[in-house]
């Protein structure tokens, strides 16, 4: 898998997330079955999850429902996705010296 060079947070880290990005941007995409969505969910759930509160900007949150509903998946699960894939090494932030 070919990494993409980025400076930019919101700038796909792959080739598979660029065309991921590219699929929901363009409407390309179809939502996950029900049974999938809650094989997921029982997942993320099921590995000691811990309820927390965050506050985010609207735009933010706005957009993280639009992409969700797009992928077929509860906005919730998207967010623990993300935050998963940063703690693990999947996301990486680059600072600008």
């Amino acid at each position: 898998m070919k990494m993409a060079s980025s400076k930019f947070i919101d700038e796909p880290i792959d080739d598979e997330e660029r065309a991921l990005m590219e699929a929901i941007e363009n409407g390309e995409t179809v939502p996950l079955p029900q049974e999938e969505v809650d094989r997921i969910r029982a997942d993320i759930m099921s590995a000691s999850a811990k309820n927390i509160t965050i506050r985010m900007q609207l735009d933010d949150l706005n957009g993280i429902k639009k992409m969700a509903k797009a992928a077929g998946l509860p906005y919730q699960t998207l967010i623990n996705s993300i935050i998963h894939r940063y703690v693990t090494g999947g996301i990486v932030f680059k600072v600008a010296v």
